[in-house]
């Protein structure tokens, strides 16, 4: 054990010697362990197959020598700047297992370069002679991959196939992995010698093995991914895979190849059966798969991997933003529709908006800091609405999503192009919290309302005891926890730009600008508010 922490910190020391913007590295044996606990770089921990989990699946039950190892991969999860995911299915047992919100896991599929697998796979000899028929098998040899249920699948489909053989390629992984050829010799007895085991191949060798078979064969009991199905699919083979885990995220079952439960060796043995009398249309869907294969292009995979990496190095306490983030890819942090700690709120917070305006005439709307419409769309069913927001990026958004009648504008919230009392409503959602001051804001916002109009804004609470029921706003780091609890809120990366704000605070604002307050919202847990939304009404001059 003395001996992999050592490892860990050569590894972190290797890593930093190319002082890097960001690391990424699998939990897997817990390498990078020691740059999660300096704390110096971003980590982003990428998710493959935890210790903990590979043992399950072969042993049953973890191992207790691998206890260390075990905690380290954990804790090094807990510690990085960012998780990723390559499927939902791991994102999802795994954040279960180690207590980490799902939501707080970026789900990044594993890119694959079709080309460069079809060149592989036409340039490369394989290891000597094939059968002329033969059903492909690539991963490691052992329990998880689910060697055994092929073993039983395999008996009706050489008995009744006597053309047929099956391919095996990769390392055995012995009494570890579950003597899984111990137990495809007894299962298939005699059948065994039309079983070509040829052991690990360099991959371009595999690949060339793969690309030749009928059918590949993949009856895992559980994946994280599934890379292998990629290939197979890139190479036009017709696949039948396990549901409930990676594969079912890769494989659309009927369209672009085929699924049967894990550990279920009968429905796999009528699959195979099926496919190898139909061999038309498993060639047919082979070339869907290929078609399939090509969402997982690595450009596609590129940018939003690029997007994770900015995002990790941006909430380092030591990357401080300026007002001008407004104005430069703002969109980026602000995603309030996808899976984070506040999308529930922020569904709630938009709802009572809608039902709010659901019950009003028509009415003349400015929309102040409306991102990209999520308010003004559809808001413009019923009333006349115009969109503002200082990011052009924003406004572009708008654009396609809004309908054409909502008037779209580029304007900074401090100086709105607008008339005294030009509109009879204002509303100004995740807005006051980015002015550098609440009155001066709450006054240019009254400025526009027509006496009578209603205001509708919304503020974020200085009393930060909210924060401990959202610990993945915090990335579930201690330090970062008490950081952000100390700036009443803000995470210390945005301290510089955004302002959160007393109840207190709020009520007096909006008696100095000339508003009359008619009632608050609240939004956050049981014991205190995340977000207030004030419904006021212009008061005459």
């Amino acid at each position: 054990m003395a001996e992999r922490l050592v490892a860990a910190r050569r590894v972190g020391a290797a890593a930093m010697s190319f002082r890097p913007d960001v690391v990424q590295a699998a939990e897997w044996e817990a390498e990078a362990w020691w740059l999660a606990r300096r704390d110096r770089v971003p980590l982003v921990t990428r998710l493959a197959t935890p210790t903990y989990l590979v043992e399950r699946l072969n042993r049953g039950c973890p191992d207790p020598k691998s206890g260390l190892v075990r905690r380290l991969e954990r804790d090094q999860a807990h510690r990085s700047a960012a998780l990723l995911s390559p499927s939902r299915a791991l994102a999802r047992r795994v954040g279960r297992a180690w207590r980490l919100p799902e939501e707080g896991i970026a789900i990044v599929p594993n890119p694959l370069d079709g080309d460069s697998v079809r060149d592989h796979a036409v340039n490369a000899e394989p290891p000597g002679p094939l059968p002329g028929r033969f059903l492909a098998f690539l991963g490691r040899l052992e329990r998880r991959k689910g060697l055994d249920i092929l073993a039983e699948a395999l008996v009706p489909a050489l008995e009744r196939h006597p053309d047929v053989h099956a391919v095996l390629i990769g390392a055995d992984a012995g009494e570890a992995g579950g003597s899984v050829l111990d137990t495809m010799h007894s299962v298939l007895g005699e059948l065994m010698r039309r079983v070509h085991v040829l052991g690990p191949l360099p991959r371009p060798v595999a690949l060339a093995v793969v690309g030749r078979a009928e059918l590949v064969v993949l009856p895992s009991l559980w994946e994280g991914f599934g890379f292998v199905a990629v290939e197979a699919l890139a190479l036009g083979r017709g696949v039948v895979a396990s549901s409930g885990s990676g594969f079912g995220e890769i494989i659309e079952d009927g369209r672009s190849g085929w699924l049967v439960p894990p550990g279920d060796a009968e429905a796999l043995s009528e699959a195979l059966l099926e496919r190898l009398a139909d061999r038309a249309g498993t060639a047919a869907m082979g070339l869907a798969g290929r078609r399939r294969a090509d969402d997982f292009a690595p450009d596609a995979v590129a940018e939003r991997l690029e997007a994770l990496y900015r995002g990790a190095i941006a909430r380092r306490p030591s990357e401080a933003f300026d007002e001008t983030i407004y104005t430069r890819g703002y969109r980026r942090w602000f995603r309030p529709d996808e899976r984070g700690p506040f999308q529930r709120l922020y569904a709630q917070k938009r709802d009572a908006v809608l039902d709010h305006f659901a019950r009003s005439p028509p009415t003349r709307i400015l929309d102040v800091g409306g991102g990209p419409g999520r308010l003004a769309a559809p808001l413009a069913a019923r009333h006349e609405v115009t969109l503002c927001d200082v990011s052009a990026e924003m406004v572009e958004e708008a654009r396609r999503n809004c309908p054409a009648s909502v008037r779209l504008v580029v304007a900074d919230a401090r100086t709105l192009p607008f008339g005294d009392g030009e509109f009879d409503a204002v509303l100004a959602l995740d807005l006051l919290v980015h002015l550098p001051s609440l009155e001066e804001g709450l006054r240019e916002l009254t400025r526009v309302l027509r006496p009578g109009g209603r205001l509708l804004v919304d503020t974020t609470n200085a009393v930060p005891w909210w924060v401990l029921a959202y610990p993945s706003y915090v990335n579930w780091r201690p330090r970062r926890l008490l950081a952000t609890m100390r700036c009443q809120g803000v995470l210390p990366e945005w301290s510089p730009t955004v302002r959160h704000q007393r109840a207190g605070e709020v009520r007096a604002a909006v008696g100095e600008v000339g508003l009359h307050l008619d009632g608050e919202q609240r939004f956050g847990p049981p014991w205190t508010a995340k977000w207030h939304l004030w419904h006021t009404t212009k008061l005459p001059a």
